[in-house]
This record gives structure tokens, sequence and C-alpha cells, in this order.
């Protein structure tokens, strides 16, 4: 599956991905002003107005949304316990080195 199919040659988007683009915002649209006006709700379903209907305009309405992801059990398996010794930390101490310079002492001067 081309991961680009939306993107022309030239790097602008294609008329299938306007397309696309604007179905999901009247869809949008839609459930917006089906949420914000009940008797339009009505229209499309007549039992809107009781208590106990769901559909997505009334989720949509409460905040909610429909996920698509799918419910994950992760279960545990047979777990192995056992100790790990500790030891003390080891002091790494660095030897003196000649050719480091001293913190108040900067490079060398280029200008003669």
């Amino acid at each position: 599956m081309n991961p680009f199919r939306f993107l022309r040659n030239d790097g602008s988007t294609s008329p299938l991905a306007r397309i696309t683009g604007l179905v999901g915002i009247l869809l949008v649209g839609l459930l917006v002003w089906l949420s914000a006006d009940p008797e339009a709700h009505e229209r499309f379903h007549p039992d809107a107005g009781k208590e106990d209907h769901h559909c997505v305009v009334t989720e949509f309405a409460a905040g909610e949304a429909y996920y698509l992801a799918p419910v994950i059990e992760l279960r545990p398996t047979e777990a192995l316990l056992y100790e790990v010794a500790r030891s003390a930390p080891k002091e790494v101490l660095r030897e003196p080195v000649a050719y480091v310079l001293l913190p108040t002492c900067g490079p060398p001067s280029l200008a003669a």
C-alpha cells in the first residue's frame, strides 16, 4: 500500500484527497448540526427524544466517540523471581594528565 496515495509527484494533493477531506468535513458538520438541533435529529430517528436513545449523534453531543481500536487483554504469565547480588560501587579515579589545561587557562592566542 502506497502511503503517499493522496500526493501527486509534484507534492500537491490529489483530487481524491480533497474529496475525502471535504466529505469528512461535511460529516462532522452534519453531526454538529444534528446534535445542536433536536428537531432535525428527530427527522432521522423518530425515537430521538427518548432518554434511552443512543446513536452517533447523541454520543457526539455527549463528547463520546466510537473507538475502533481493539481491546487488548494482557494476562500475566509465569513470573520468574530471582535475587540480584548487589556490589558496592567502585571508585573510579582518573590519573592526572599533563596536557589538560587548568580551569583558569584558555586556549592559546593566534594573534602574533
